[in-house]
C-alpha cells in the first residue's frame, strides 16, 4: 500500500508540475478541446495571442478563432474530422484574435483516444508565424527586386553599347562636314552645326547611361593622380562656354582655397564639375547669374559651391535629386532634356572620391546651391608625387 501511495503521489505531482509547465507557456497557444470542438483548458500562451482570458473562452467552440470564409466552408470540423481519422494533422492559415484582427498561425491538432478507442477529445498547438512569414515575403521580394534590377542593368548596358556604335561614325561624319563647311552650299552650313549638336547631346545621354550602368555593376574604376582643383573648375568651365556665351550669362569665380589639390581621376572630378555648372546653366533664365566659389574648412578640407539663380527646388523634392531618372519637377524633363542621370552620376562619382555632394534651395524661384566637399593634399606632397 505504501509503495502503491507513494507512486500515486508522485504521479500528481508529476501531473501537477506538468500542467504548470503548459500554462506557464506563452509563445504557443496550448489548449484541450471536447469532442465537439468546445475549449476546455486555457494556457497563457493561448490567452497571449489569442487574446481571450480563460473564464471568455472555456466552453466555446473552437469555430470562433477561424476567419468567416473558413467557418462558412465548415473547414473547422473538417480539420476535426481529419484529426480524428488520421490521429494529427498540421495545419496553417489565417487565425482570428477577439478583437477581430488577424494572424499567420502554424496549428498541431491531435485526436485523443480513451481506453476503448472513444475519442475524448483533441489537444491543440498554435504558433503566430506572422514575423516568419513577413520576413520570408521580404526576403523573396529582397531577391525578386534584386533580379529586376540585374535584368535592368544587363538591358541598359548593352541597349547603351547598342546606341553608341552607330552615333560614332555619326558624329565623325558631321565634324568633317563642319571643318569643311567651305566646300558646302551656304544653306547646308546651319543644317550641319544643327546635326553635329543633336548627335553630340545624344552621344552625352548615351555616355552617361553608360556611367550609370558601369556604376551600378561596380565596374567603375578611377585613374588617381594629384589634381589641381582650381585648373579643373576652369576646364569645366571653359567646355560650358558655348552654353554660358548662349545665354549671356554672368559666371563669376572666388577661388579662395588655398589648399586645393586633390587625389582623384582628374577627368571624372572635371566631370563632376562640368555636370554641376552645366545644370546651373540649363535652369538659370537668359541673362542671369552664376556665381562659383572654393574655400577651405574643416581641417583643409576643399569646398566648392556654385549658386544660381534658376528655377530653384522644392524642399520636399531636394532627397529625390540624386536618384537616378529623376528629376526636381517632372516638367523638368519636358522643357530642358536629360535623362536626369547627372546629378546621380556626380553623387557616385564623389562618393568614390570620399567626398559629399549637397544641394540647397529656399524653394521655387529662389535658385539653388551645389556643394562638394573632397579631402586635399598638401602643396609639398603634390609636387613631389608630380616629379
Amino acid at each position: 500500500m505504501g509503495d502503491n501511495g507513494s507512486t500515486t503521489s508522485a504521479l500528481h505531482r508529476t501531473a501537477e508540475q506538468f500542467h504548470i509547465l503548459v500554462d506557464s507557456v506563452e509563445e504557443y497557444a496550448i489548449y484541450l478541446l471536447d469532442p465537439n470542438g468546445n475549449v476546455v483548458t486555457w494556457n497563457t500562451g493561448a490567452q497571449k495571442i489569442k487574446g481571450y482570458t480563460a473564464e471568455e473562452i472555456v466552453g466555446k467552440n473552437f469555430a470562433c478563432f477561424y476567419t468567416a470564409e473558413d467557418v462558412a466552408a465548415e473547414k473547422p470540423q473538417r480539420n476535426l474530422h481529419e484529426a480524428a481519422r488520421r490521429g494529427n494533422i498540421r495545419d496553417q492559415g489565417l487565425r482570428v484574435r477577439k478583437d477581430g484582427s488577424t494572424f499567420e498561425a502554424e496549428v498541431a491538432l491531435t485526436v485523443l483516444r480513451g481506453r476503448k478507442g472513444e475519442i475524448r477529445g483533441y489537444s491543440k498547438v498554435t504558433r503566430d508565424i506572422t514575423d516568419q512569414i513577413r520576413s520570408r515575403e521580404f526576403e523573396a521580394e529582397k531577391i525578386a527586386a534584386e533580379k529586376a534590377n540585374k535584368t535592368k542593368d544587363d538591358f541598359l548596358a548593352a541597349l547603351s553599347h547598342e546606341l553608341r556604335t552607330p552615333l560614332t561614325p555619326a558624329l565623325a561624319g558631321a565634324m568633317y562636314l563642319e571643318d569643311n563647311a567651305e566646300k558646302l552650299p551656304p544653306e547646308f552650313v546651319e543644317d550641319v552645326q544643327l546635326i553635329k549638336r543633336n548627335v553630340k547631346l545624344q552621344a552625352r545621354l548615351i555616355d552617361d547611361l553608360l556611367d550609370l550602368t558601369r556604376i551600378t555593376r561596380g565596374k567603375l574604376r578611377l585613374d588617381l593622380d594629384i589634381c589641381d582643383a582650381h585648373d579643373v573648375i576652369r576646364n569645366a568651365v571653359e567646355i560650358a562656354g558655348s552654353a554660358i556665351t548662349s545665354k549671356d550669362l554672368k559666371v563669376s569665380t572666388k577661388f579662395n582655397a588655398k589648399q586645393h589639390h586633390i587625389r582623384a581621376d582628374c577627368i571624372r572630378l572635371q566631370q563632376v564639375f562640368w555636370n554641376l555648372i552645366n545644370n546651373a546653366v540649363k535652369f538659370t533664365p537668359h541673362g542671369g547669374e552664376i556665381a562659383i566659389r572654393t574655400f577651405n574648412e574643416d581641417g583643409g578640407r576643399f569646398h566648392f559651391e556654385i549658386t544660381d539663380h534658376g528655377i530653384g527646388i522644392e524642399p520636399e523634392r531636394l532627397a529625390s535629386l540624386f536618384k537616378p531618372f529623376e528629376q526636381a519637377d517632372p516638367s523638368v524633363t519636358r522643357q530642358f532634356g536629360g535623362l536626369g542621370l547627372g546629378l546621380a552620376i556626380s553623387k557616385h562619382l564623389v562618393q568614390l572620391h570620399r567626398g559629399t555632394i549637397e544641394a540647397e534651395s529656399r524653394g521655387r524661384s529662389f535658385g539653388s546651391t551645389f556643394k562638394v566637399t573632397l579631402e586635399t593634399v598638401r602643396a609639398e606632397l603634390a609636387k613631389t608625387d608630380r616629379r
